[in-house]
């Protein structure tokens, strides 16, 4: 079998280059890594977190409709006893006793919101918005540690392919210098070809750890992205042909203007400030209150002398407050009319995103075969230079010219077929359509 089949079929399945086969490491295929990387990425625990926190904010909000029961402890003392005067038919007649000169009392109350204008209920329903804008923007943010995870996979086989160039490279120049030296031997060609090949394959040699060095930094990438790290435990693996991308959708704008969850969570916001202004308005008005004590009070602890309850029902409604609660509805109201100004902004981003996106996967969808031209002929122009060279009809600079020009067609089929892949992997993501079921898993 031919260089040229040798290479196309290391290329196609993206056999490992030598040497990074670790004993015993696990093959990292994608899925593998994003079910790390749902496990392992603190920016998804985080945002779990920021969950928990918009629920209890509900929690905070419904506690002012339910009712409040507590205990205390009074201890009080005065200078003189308390009397209070005592008249009948407008003349006084005496004093009677009105508690004790030292007071402790021990007393169980409870207080009851009756009725409140509406505000508990438009903040309870402001912040039950405003968790659904925060599950949907959490989800957004699982797609985006998704998109990272993947692209840092592209990455790194991107890597490894053009590390297979290098080796590849490394060895045509080898195997040149072995025909060079040969010919030297033999008295056929002066020691300055033998010299030029030697610094060609010396050039070769650190492209080659130039290339490990690249595989190396997109490992550690790769790690970032997921969050843990992956070395020596896995490894890259032989990959199957590449089947056909996916089909696009007719638009795909629109199709991500109404799946991206940045659009719900702007939705969920404004509605949410809405509501909170709403909430703003009738935390001035009226408000109906009931309270009850059982108490007991007395001169020594523990009181038990004076062993009462009262009931009382409180109607209250401020008129002026300074102007607190209508400044609250007016800036909530502006929060939400940002907020529409950002779902417009959003909708053009979106829109450059999928453009971008599509164009680049185009472009490099159609380099694929003019790379795969390119490295054929390449090859042949290399091939007939040696060949032209070992039968002395033609110079040592074409072969060294023709291969460093088919190093540099082949590293562009690698580029080309990596693009393509992470110009899909990043429509899918600018659509929204990515991390259904890697938010899921993220969530529970």
């Amino acid at each position: 079998m031919n260089r040229r089949v040798l290479f196309l079929f290391y290329l196609l399945f993206l056999v490992l280059p030598r040497g990074q086969w670790a004993s015993g490491a696990e093959p990292l295929s994608l899925e593998k890594t994003l079910s790390l990387a749902a496990e392992n990425n603190p920016i998804l625990a985080a945002g779990r977190q920021r969950i928990v926190q918009a629920r209890e904010r509900i929690h905070q909000a419904t506690a002012a409709s339910l009712p409040q029961l507590g205990v205390s402890l009074l201890y009080q003392t005065a200078d003189k006893d308390p009397f209070n005067p005592v008249f009948i038919e407008g003349q006084q007649v005496g004093y009677a006793q009105a508690g004790f000169r030292t007071t402790w009392k021990a007393a169980l109350t409870l207080s009851q919101l009756i009725y409140s204008g509406g505000a508990v209920r438009y903040s309870v329903d402001s912040r039950r918005l405003a968790l659904e804008g925060v599950e949907a923007a959490e989800k957004r943010t699982a797609q985006g540690v998704e998109w990272a995870a993947t692209s840092a996979w592209y990455d790194l086989r991107r890597a490894a392919g053009r590390l297979s160039v290098a080796e590849d490279t490394l060895a045509l120049t080898k195997e040149h210098l072995r025909h060079v030296q040969a010919l030297f031997r033999n008295g056929v060609v002066a020691k300055n070809d033998v010299l030029r090949v030697e610094v060609s394959v010396s050039e070769a040699e650190l492209g080659r750890i130039r290339a490990m060095n690249a595989v190396d930094v997109a490992w550690h990438g790769l790690s970032r992205a997921v969050g843990t790290s992956l070395r020596p435990a896995f490894t890259l693996p032989a990959e199957d042909t590449p089947g056909e991308f996916s089909p696009l959708p007719s638009d795909p704008v629109a199709e991500g203007i109404s799946s991206r969850p940045e659009m719900r969570a702007l939705d969920r916001a404004m509605h949410s400030a809405l509501l909170a202004a709403k909430a703003a308005v009738a935390s001035g008005g009226p408000r109906v209150v009931l309270f009850g004590e059982v108490y007991r009070a007395d001169e020594s602890f523990f009181p038990s002398k004076m062993d009462d309850w009262k009931l009382t029902l409180q109607a209250s409604w401020t008129f002026f407050d300074g102007g607190e609660s209508s400044s609250r509805a007016r800036e909530a109201k502006a929060a939400a009319e940002e907020l529409l100004h950002q779902a417009e902004d959003l909708r053009r981003q979106i829109e450059l995103e999928i453009s971008v996106a599509r164009t680049n996967f185009e472009s490099s969808f159609r380099r694929i075969d003019v790379g795969k031209a390119l490295v054929a002929a390449a090859e042949e122009d290399y091939r007939m230079a040696l060949k032209r060279y070992v039968a002395q009809v033609g110079t040592n600079i074409d072969v060294l010219d023709a291969a460093v020009a088919l190093a540099n067609a082949r590293n562009q089929l690698v580029e080309a077929v990596y693009d393509s892949r992470k110009a899909r992997a990043e429509i899918d993501w600018a659509m929204g359509r990515t991390g259904k079921a890697f938010f899921t898993e993220a969530a529970e």
